[in-house]
């Protein structure tokens, strides 16, 4: 800790210089944390119970209401019924301000949904039960625009019309939840899909997604290829199986995302390697005289190199714990847009290393010179 002050004079030497080369190593670490939370995203990390089967229209659009009968009637299902729901969207009282509203079945609940995916007061979700036009919301929602219980909020659906001719739902709040993943779909409403079905002029009868929550031990692939293979050929064919695997094989189609984020993020960093190379070569050339001063007052070539690569190391690490803070501030932003988008505490301690092994890189060549270079080499060469 006594060099401190020597390393940090040292790099504020020439502030125009320090400046450009910060720049370059936030910009590059603020890229590997957008990069690293979208791959993962892509790669459809572990975030749903597999106790849980999605299914959904094979070729997109809704599935008819009969579909949930039928696949309730299969075995192995917890609670003996499937549930359903359809996410219409909408926004209130500005398109500024979107929500994931969601119309789902009654038994969309805890106490049936046995992977303890929902958190929420029981009496709340006994008074939205009782009421037709109650919501659940989510608490990220409550903070965000100061709802409170027995509010009732108007959420504009531009694409759903109503049987009256008007595309707004007033909704009152009748309680409010979160996901066990805090993560999980930050901007959801939860309400009443038979109000919804009722209300609606289009599509009547229809449901977005059916959810089989099935009984432990039960295999989630096998169950979702027995759902496919009961309506194959018909007029409403289903693509199942886990959100997870249904997710991963959605980006696989779209392409390898993560193979080109890892190929940007490489071209990122050989750039940084340069740029930091660079400016840390042209800082031991200035200070060629200094660095034999040092020499002929008694300093070890070994003590000369660790500050040099010092330097390198309180760079790298300003620079980039600085552009990791970006990339989680605009994580944050983006996840309540699209939904869960995350930097892990593995992805962030990657992040770390990746500085170290960089500060390695960069800063190895400047402190072997600075180790070889001779006092009279050093005094003669600044003379020149």
């Amino acid at each position: 800790m006594k060099y401190l002050h020597f390393v940090w004079s040292n790099l504020t030497r020439n502030r125009t210089r320090l400046a450009f080369t910060l720049v370059s190593i936030i910009s590059a670490f603020a890229l590997y944390g957008l990069l690293a939370a979208i791959s993962v995203f892509f790669e459809g990390a572990h975030q749903y119970s597999d106790d849980r089967v999605l299914i959904q229209a094979k070729y997109g659009g809704p599935l008819p209401m009969a579909h949930v009968a039928r696949i309730s009637a299969l075995p192995g299902i917890a609670s003996g019924e499937a549930d359903y729901g359809t996410g219409i969207g909408g926004y209130w009282q500005s398109p500024n301000n979107p929500v994931g509203t969601v119309a789902v079945s009654k038994h969309f609940s805890s106490e049936v949904d046995p992977t303890g995916r929902f958190v929420w007061d029981p009496q709340q979700f006994r008074d939205y039960q009782n009421d037709p036009t109650g919501v659940l919301v989510n608490q990220n929602l409550v903070r965000l625009y100061g709802w409170k219980i027995g509010d009732v909020i108007p959420i504009t659906v531009p694409w759903v019309p109503r049987v009256d001719g008007t595309r707004n739902w007033n909704l009152t709040v009748r309680g409010v939840f979160h996901y066990k993943d805090p993560a999980e779909n930050p901007r959801q409403i939860l309400f009443h899909h038979e109000y919804f079905d009722e209300a609606r002029a289009e599509g009547r009868g229809t449901v977005g997604f059916i959810i089989a929550i099935l009984r432990k031990g039960l295999d989630p692939a096998r169950f979702a290829v027995q759902v496919d293979d009961l309506f194959r050929n018909s007029a409403a064919e289903t693509q199942s199986g886990t959100q997870d695997a249904l997710r991963r094989d959605f980006f696989k189609r779209v392409g390898n995302v993560s193979l080109i984020a890892y190929l940007i993020l490489i071209a990122v960093f050989v750039s940084m390697l340069l740029v930091t190379g660079n400016s840390l070569l042209q800082a031991f050339a200035e200070r060629t005289r200094e660095i034999g001063t040092l020499k002929a007052l008694g300093f070890e070539p070994s003590r000369i190199a660790a500050l040099v690569m010092s330097e390198a190391a309180a760079m790298m690490l300003v620079g980039g714990v600085l552009g990791l803070a970006v990339a989680c501030g605009i994580i944050n932003v983006i996840s309540e847009a699209v939904g869960p988008l995350v930097l892990s505490v593995r992805q962030l301690a990657l992040g770390v290393a990746l500085m170290l092994v960089t500060a390695l890189l960069t800063g190895l060549t400047p402190a072997i010179q600075a180790q070889r270079l001779g006092i009279v080499e050093a005094l003669r060469s600044a003379r020149r």
